[in-house]
């Protein structure tokens, strides 16, 4: 079952108050990296996270933990790099130089058909055999 929860009515502090009080049982998540991202991001532009008092900022922490299910610290990550670069984006990126490859997919094939061929034995035993074929 999916279920959307439609956060765009939220426009005041006091309004979010109300829903983090009254939605204590119910968890939520964002199964998307990227949408949870730009969610956060456009939350904290709509209710002015950076000029907003102390106890504003607290709730709105809560906020975003709850609605996106990632821990605090995992939150308070995301509000500096907002707070720091104006957007919340995902810092991961490909390896530098990924590993070589030392076997193709036609050695893959063969060896699982040598392996099939005998019975499933244990990679000593497999390996073995592949020593003395060669």
């Amino acid at each position: 079952m999916i279920v959307t929860l439609q956060t765009h009515a939220l426009q005041t502090l006091e309004q979010v108050r109300a829903f983090m009080a009254g939605a204590e049982p119910v968890s939520f998540t964002l199964t998307d990296r990227d949408s949870a991202h730009a969610w956060m991001g456009d939350t904290l532009k709509r209710f002015g996270y950076a000029r907003a008092s102390r106890a504003d900022r607290g709730l709105l922490r809560r906020y975003l933990a709850k609605v996106t299910g990632r821990s605090r610290a995992q939150v308070a990550r995301r509000i500096a790099q907002f707070l720091e670069e104006g957007q919340i984006r995902d810092k991961r990126g490909a390896p530098a130089a990924p590993f070589a490859r030392r076997y193709t997919d036609a050695d893959i094939r063969l060896l699982a058909e040598t392996d099939a061929l005998h019975g499933t034995l244990s990679g000593s035993i497999t390996r073995k055999l592949c020593q003395r074929a060669f």
